[in-house]
C-alpha cells in the first residue's frame, strides 16, 4: 500500500516528526491524523500512556470531530460559532498537536483553562439547533436519495480493505461504504436509518454528543502530568491504529527499528467515501457526502 509521496517522505524519520508532519497533512483530520501515528508506535512498543494523557488526547480528538461536523454543515445552516469551539477545544493539545507526543502529552491545562473550556462546552450545547434534524427529515420526503453501508473504526479489519487505483480508492469486504459521522451516531443507537440524508442529521447529533463527552472529560481531569517517558526497544517493531478522526476513520501502520521509521502506510476515510462519492448520481448526495479532496489526493 506504499504508493504515495507522503507516506514514502516517512521512511527514515525519526519518531518525533510524525506529529510536525502529520498535524500539517491535513486541516480538517490534523489531530487525528497525529494521534493515529503515535498511537500506532506506542502499540508497537506497547507504550503505557496514563489517564491524564489518554483524557487530553480525547477531548483534542472530540474538539476535531465538532468542528469537523460543523465546517460540513455550515452550507447548510449557520455553525460557525460551533465550528471555531471546535477548534479552540482541540488546541488543548497545543497549536499543531506540539504538545502531542509518543508516550503521553507533553503539558497539561491550568485550572484557568479548564474552566474556560467547560464555560464554552456549555457555550456549544445551546448553539446545537436540533430543529435542523426536522429540515433534514422534510427534505428526505421530497428527495429520494440512497442507504449506505457503514463501517466504524472499533471494528475495523484492514484485512477486509482492497484499494484500487491511485489516488486509493478503498471498499471494504468488496463493499462501498461510508465512513465518518452517520457511522458513529448509528452505532452508538443515536440514530436509527443508514440513508444519506442521515448524514446531515448525525453531524448535529455527534456535535451535542461530543460537547457533552468532552464535558465529562474535563471533570475527570486531576490536571496532574500527563506524560511518561517511552521506552524504545532495539530490533524491529510493527504498530497499527485506527481512530474516529474529524472526517472518518484514520489508519496508520508504522514499521520501525527503534526510533527510525522504515515504512509508513496511511488510509482515511475519504478513500472509502470516494467510492460513496462514485456511486452517487445525485446532485443533493454529493453535497452531503462532500469528499475532502485533500485527504483523497495524499
Amino acid at each position: 500500500m506504499k504508493i504515495r509521496g507522503f507516506e514514502t517522505s516517512m521512511m527514515g524519520r525519526d519518531i518525533d516528526f510524525i506529529v510536525p508532519s502529520m498535524t500539517r497533512l491535513c486541516y480538517l483530520n490534523e489531530i487525528s491524523h497525529a494521534l493515529a501515528g503515535v498511537t500506532a508506535v506506542e502499540k508497537a512498543y506497547n507504550i503505557t500512556v496514563p489517564n491524564e494523557g489518554l483524557y487530553l488526547r480525547e477531548i483534542a480528538r472530540l474538539g476535531e470531530i465538532i468542528e469537523v461536523d460543523a465546517i460540513k454543515l455550515r452550507e447548510f445552516t449557520n455553525t460557525k460559532e460551533l465550528e471555531d469551539i471546535g477548534n479552540e477545544i482541540k488546541s488543548i493539545l497545543g497549536k499543531k498537536g506540539k504538545y502531542l507526543t509518543v508516550g503521553g502529552v507533553l503539558q497539561n491545562i491550568s485550572d484557568k483553562r479548564k474552566e474556560k473550556l467547560l464555560n464554552l462546552v456549555n457555550k456549544g450545547l445551546n448553539l446545537v439547533n436540533k430543529e435542523f434534524i426536522n429540515l433534514v427529515e422534510e427534505r428526505k420526503k421530497k428527495i429520494s436519495l440512497p442507504d449506505v453501508e457503514l463501517i466504524y473504526a472499533y471494528n475495523f479489519d484492514i484485512n477486509k480493505v482492497e484499494t484500487n487505483g491511485y489516488p486509493k480508492t478503498a471498499f471494504y469486504d468488496g463493499k462501498v461504504v461510508y465512513s465518518g459521522a452517520l457511522s458513529r451516531m448509528y452505532n452508538k443507537g443515536l440514530i436509527k436509518s443508514k440513508n444519506l440524508w442521515d448524514v446531515l442529521s448525525a453531524r448535529v447529533i455527534e456535535i451535542e454528543h461530543s460537547l457533552m463527552e468532552i464535558k465529562n472529560l474535563l471533570n475527570k481531569l486531576k490536571l496532574t502530568y500527563p506524560y511518561m517517558e517511552p521506552i524504545i526497544k532495539d530490533g524491529k517493531a510493527v504498530g497499527e491504529a485506527v481512530i474516529e478522526g474529524g472526517e472518518g476513520i484514520v489508519y496508520h501502520r508504522v514499521e520501525l527499528i527503534g526510533r527510525e521509521i522504515l515504512d509508513y502506510t496511511i488510509l482515511t476515510s475519504e478513500n472509502f467515501n470516494k467510492a460513496v462519492l462514485d456511486s452517487v448520481d445525485n446532485d443533493e448526495g454529493k453535497r452531503i457526502i462532500q469528499l475532502c479532496e485533500r485527504c483523497y489526493y495524499l
